[in-house]
């Protein structure tokens, strides 16, 4: 191969691979802090994943969009029970955003540039070599060969990446994730997100109908299981009342973590976002946890660089402080997700038909402290309420083992909040 046919480069301090939320929030802490920054992501288009864009407005107080990046701002939800009645559920408060998804990543990237990083687009990493003084990392980039050289590197992108197969880490287990099918819609007069529940729709999970800009709309599902033609039939029901005129894309489909990798970090090496399987396992959203993990690994990294200090010993300290900010949010969420997944359609009826009470929304919604970004404290309020209790009691020993194990978790999050 002659050299035209390689690109390559001088030493730099970190390479982060991917470049979403996480790893531009990463690259711009790198940058800012004096480590010369690569930033390496397969896409030409840099923010251009599925994604339902609702971020909470906790997440859009540490990075906040821009105006225009703002479809609408998000403050009920109308739940569709299984057996066809729905329920509105929410305030008058903003809890969450509805933005555009691409162009906020974008920015992120912008803001990344400006502080120094490199970035390499539509360049595809296949190899990383570590050694006791430095990671290199191969791959191609259109038609050319790339091989460059740092001191870390930062993994962010790609769920279930084979990478981390390489630099001595382990993916998630097979069923610890669901599958996201999505398809934009039109939909006129839609103010609100539409949830849709029950095994004809999606099992164990939920579909959703989210309004973006102007009339269009995002329409999907996901779940453990394959929806076999669920969406579809979804799709003519909410054809035939008018709900939506017309799909105006074909169906894409991705993964969903629900649970973190067994362990994010090694010598010389970080994992954050979607490779380290960060998302809120009750909605699938991962957008405010990349951005924090992608902020605590660049701080990881730039602590490590004051001594040269890249072991594993060293960036062990990544997994605690994670696991101190949003740790236990994830095990609680889990753990409830594993409760609705445990409900059939009439215990669902049930439960909605009683959570949507003025009474019981009055002492889990309405209060102060609800967050679309952390759930644990609605979820510990939920299983609590006294008639929601009596009812996941009566649903047999499968839902009583995993409410035990998530009144455990809520404990432990009371303990070290």
């Amino acid at each position: 191969m002659n050299d035209k046919d390689t690109i390559s480069s001088e030493l730099y301090d970190a390479i982060v691979i991917g470049a979403g939320p996480s790893g531009n929030t990463a690259a711009t802490e790198l940058s800012s802090g004096g480590m010369k920054t690569l930033v390496l992501d397969q896409r030409d288009i840099i923010g251009d994943k599925l994604c339902t864009g609702i971020i909470g407005v906790e997440c859009a107080s540490v990075v906040p969009p821009r105006a225009e990046l703002v479809y609408r701002s998000a403050s009920e939800v109308k739940v569709h029970s299984p057996n066809g009645t729905s329920h509105t559920l929410g305030d008058d408060t903003c809890h969450a955003l509805i933005i555009d998804r691409v162009s906020y990543v974008q920015d992120m990237a912008k803001d990344a540039m400006k502080s120094g990083a490199d970035y390499l687009l539509g360049s595809r990493v296949d190899l990383i070599n570590i050694d006791d003084s430095k990671v290199q990392v191969f791959g191609s980039s259109g038609e050319r060969r790339f091989s460059f050289t740092a001191r870390i590197v930062i993994l962010t992108g790609g769920f279930r990446t084979s990478l981390l197969n390489q630099v001595g880490l382990e993916k998630n287990k097979q069923l610890d994730y669901l599958v996201g099918t999505q398809i934009r819609v039109k939909a006129h007069n839609l103010s609100h997100t539409n949830i849709y529940t029950g095994s004809d729709v999606s099992p164990g999970s939920f579909a959703w109908l989210v309004p973006t800009d102007g009339n269009d709309a995002l329409l999907g599902g996901a779940s453990r299981e394959r929806l076999n033609g669920r969406l579809d039939g979804l799709i003519d029901t909410l054809l035939t009342d008018g709900t939506i005129t017309e799909p105006i894309s074909s169906a894409q489909n991705w993964g969903i973590p629900l649970k973190p990798i067994p362990r994010t970090f090694a010598s010389r090496v970080l994992v954050a976002g979607d490779a380290a399987g960060f998302a809120k396992p009750t909605t699938g959203g991962g957008i405010y946890y990349a951005i924090l993990s992608g902020k605590i690994s660049a701080e990881t990294a730039l602590e490590a660089a004051v001594n040269g200090d890249f072991s594993d010993e060293k960036l062990s300290t990544y997994e605690k402080r994670w696991k101190e900010s949003f740790g236990n949010e994830l095990r609680v969420g889990f753990y409830a997700r594993l409760l609705y997944e445990s409900l059939d359609d009439k215990s669902l009826n049930d439960l909605l038909e009683l959570f949507s009470s003025e009474r019981v929304q009055e002492e889990l919604l309405l209060k102060e402290g609800f967050s679309f970004d952390r759930h644990a404290s609605v979820i510990d309020k939920t299983i609590r309420n006294r008639e929601i209790s009596h009812t996941l009691k009566t649903l047999g020993p499968r839902a009583a083992g995993i409410l035990g194990r998530l009144l455990k978790n809520v404990f432990l999050e009371t303990v070290y909040r």
